[in-house]
């Protein structure tokens, strides 16, 4: 664990706040707010969708059979380490001809996703991560890092929109 946490650590140290503050921007700009990710990422950004939506963000995860249509009002959020999921990518180009404003969360802002992205948010690869492919195999530094990152655009929304915990609460399920 201190491993995975150091890294993630150094990894945060690189991240760009001038494109964080961006998607912070683009979120409070959207109607609603899709989010799209494929395997643990796709976990990912259905967490990130349920706190958006505590803090009062109309949010969707598409695929969901519950997803309305999207507008050229709304926001596409993917999160895809690599930016070349083929099933992610034919999915952000259906939104693109609907007129969506697009954002990625990637470690790739050159791969396809961050060409058709109209907002690229990078998630750096890990310092000496090739080094600890073996304990955290298959993409785990991208995912939970982008955890971590998504946790911290929530915090910052809460300050800009004077929340707290008991103003997510009262959004929070209690059918569980």
């Amino acid at each position: 664990m201190k491993v995975i946490v150091e890294q993630i650590g150094d990894t945060i140290d690189l991240i760009d706040q001038e494109q964080a503050e961006n998607l912070v921007n683009a979120i409070r700009d959207a109607a609603r707010i899709y989010l799209l990710g494929a395997g643990r990422s796709g976990f990912v950004a259905k967490g990130f969708a349920m706190r958006l939506m505590h803090l009062g963000f109309t949010t969707c995860v598409v695929g969901e059979t519950t997803t309305p249509a999207i507008s050229d009002k709304d926001l596409l959020i993917t999160i895809s380490s690599s930016g070349e999921k083929k099933s992610l990518l034919e999915i952000v180009k259906m939104a693109r001809d609907v007129g969506v404003k697009i954002a990625s969360i990637t470690s790739n802002p050159n791969s396809s996703l961050g060409k058709i992205s109209d907002l690229v948010m990078v998630i750096p690869k890990v310092p000496n991560g090739e080094e600890y492919g073996s304990l955290v195999p298959l993409g785990t530094f991208f995912e939970d890092t982008t955890l971590i990152f998504t946790d911290a655009i929530i915090s910052e929304l809460m300050t800009i929109l004077n929340k707290g915990e008991k103003d997510l609460k009262k959004r929070h399920t209690v059918l569980e």
